[in-house]
């Protein structure tokens, strides 16, 4: 962006796409894939920076299809954001990441992980990590 004819600030746009399961009827959306998952939300005790957190999900497909996780994104650094095998109906399986708290100001913290998927219920689910640093 430009102020005066000088470079002022730098300007990110992000942009998302997801399937569109408008046509499809409620017998159709509910047979689809469908993510649950035991906790939307993990939690880490007080933690000194630099200190490596695992963090784990546990995602089960309880839909009739399988479930295809197209894209994860993670709003934060130093969090790896994995990629995610498809699952098939009735399968489970373990959602695991690393925080590395390195350089990170004390205080609270909150991530927000974004799946994008192929659920007709579910298309977009957000998993959190709460904690605190030292």
């Amino acid at each position: 962006i430009l102020a005066d004819g000088k470079k002022a600030a730098v300007m990110t746009v992000r942009v998302s796409t997801r399937e569109d399961f408008s046509s499809l009827d409620k017998a159709a959306k509910e047979a689809g894939a469908r993510p649950m998952f035991t906790s939307s939300t993990s939690t880490f005790n007080r933690v000194k920076a630099g200190t490596v957190i695992d963090v784990s999900y546990e995602m089960r497909n309880i839909g009739k299809e399988t479930l295809t996780v197209y894209k994860v994104d993670c709003n934060r650094p130093g969090l790896s954001c994995p990629e995610i095998a498809e699952l098939p109906a009735g399968g489970k399986t373990a959602l695991r990441m690393k925080l590395d708290t390195s350089g990170m100001p004390s205080g609270e913290y909150l991530a927000i992980v974004t799946l994008t998927t192929n659920s007709p219920l579910r298309p977009v689910v957000n998993l959190f990590i709460t904690g605190w640093i030292e």
